[in-house]
Order: structure tokens, then C-alpha cells, then sequence
């Protein structure tokens, strides 16, 4: 009876890990917003990497020193820097829309994300495979011991805000930040996709968003 009651706790914990994978990251912002009247402007959100290399692997075992580096995607630094820039101009009332390119009317913020010199990386999160496993021989938690990893984000956001075709606001943001994030081996998605990750990720780029609303209540201002 004791076995299958085991059995049954592990299988519900294992659901729950999984479902935690497909959950959205969390991108709301807090931070500063427009000085100007904002509400019901529609946005345009044209976010993109120019540069920056990509580390790909299909490791099994973080080994060696190459399975130890992942790196956010494309994806994961374009639509969650979107999500977060449209959490704070939701929240001053305006109304975003994430495009591909720039419409020729209206309001536009087109963001370019490149590695912040001398990095190679946006975002790189290594795997310290020493202390995981020196934590792992301590007899404590077993499956639940965590892994330990080390992020790092390296980003210059230039951030240009158009209205209708016109350049009315541009700034350089480098982006900054190393953080130790854990996530424990039971949960299947450590590192690179834990919430720990997308964490870092969310309060790093919220100075490049805190300086875009400012941006925009200024040239917003004007053009009232």
C-alpha cells in the first residue's frame, strides 16, 4: 500500500513538472510609465535580433563543457521582450500590436537586440556541473536535489519610436546582468526554460522598457 501510495505522489508530481513546462513565462512589468496621456494610441511592436550567436546542441548529459551552455532562442528574447513592453503600454492604456514590420502609419517601437560588446551572447546560462553534483551526494532531497546554474544577459536594445514613418525617438539601452538561478532536476526544464531564466530575463530588459515609456509619453506629448 505504502509503494503505491509512492507511486501515486510521483506520478502526480511528474503531471505538475510537465504542465509547468508548457506554462506561458511571466513578462508583467513594473516600472515607470508615459508622463503623457497614452490611452487607446495604437502601437505597433517591431522587436528583432540583428546579431548574436546561438549555441545548439542535442546533448543528453551536461557533461561536457559544450552540453553545459544553452542559450535563449530568437524567439525567446524577441516575443518575451514583446510581451513585456506590451504589459507596460497595456497598463498606461495605449494598445499594442506585436508586427513583422513597420507600418507606415501610426505609432511604431522598433527594438534591435545585439550582444553587448565583447559578449558573443544575449542570453547564455551555463550549467555548473560541479556543485549539482557535489549538492546530489548530500543524502537530502534525492530527485528533488536542484540543479545549479549561472545566467548571464548581454544585450544593447536600440530602440527607435516611430510616428507615421517618422523617427521621433531613439536610444541605446545596454543591458546588463549575471544571476545564480536553481531549478530542481524533478521539474525536467531547468536552465535555459525554467521561470528562474525567463526571471532574469523579465527584470533585466524592464530598464530598456521603463526607458521606452518614457520615451514615448515625451514624443507623445509633442505630437498631442
Amino acid at each position: 500500500m505504502e509503494r503505491r501510495k509512492t507511486r501515486l505522489f510521483v506520478s502526480a508530481l511528474t503531471i505538475a513538472a510537465l504542465t509547468g513546462c508548457a506554462t506561458t513565462p511571466n513578462m508583467h512589468y513594473s516600472g515607470a510609465m508615459p508622463q503623457a496621456n497614452v490611452t487607446h494610441k495604437n502601437v505597433a511592436l517591431v522587436t528583432k535580433v540583428t546579431s548574436g550567436s546561438f549555441v545548439k546542441n542535442d546533448c543528453l548529459l551536461e557533461a561536457t563543457h559544450k552540453c553545459r551552455e544553452h542559450t535563449f532562442s530568437i524567439k525567446a528574447l524577441t516575443t518575451n521582450y514583446d510581451r513585456l513592453l506590451a504589459s507596460a503600454l497595456k497598463q498606461a492604456g495605449a494598445m499594442p500590436q506585436t508586427e513583422t514590420a513597420p507600418p507606415a502609419a501610426g505609432w511604431v517601437i522598433e527594438t534591435d537586440m545585439a550582444p553587448l560588446p565583447p559578449h558573443k551572447h544575449e542570453a547564455i546560462v551555463h550549467y555548473d556541473l560541479g556543485k549539482s553534483m557535489g549538492m546530489a551526494l548530500i543524502p537530502v532531497v534525492g530527485l528533488f536535489t536542484p540543479r545549479y546554474y549561472q545566467m548571464d544577459l548581454n544585450v544593447v536594445d536600440a530602440i527607435t519610436i516611430y510616428h507615421d514613418g517618422k523617427a521621433v525617438w531613439h536610444d541605446r539601452v545596454p543591458v546588463h546582468l549575471t544571476k545564480n538561478i536553481s531549478k530542481s532536476k524533478f521539474a525536467f526544464n531547468g536552465g535555459v526554460n525554467s521561470s528562474a531564466a525567463y526571471k532574469v530575463y523579465r527584470v533585466a530588459q524592464t530598464s530598456a522598457v521603463s526607458q521606452t515609456m518614457e520615451g514615448f509619453g515625451q514624443v507623445a506629448s509633442s505630437v498631442n
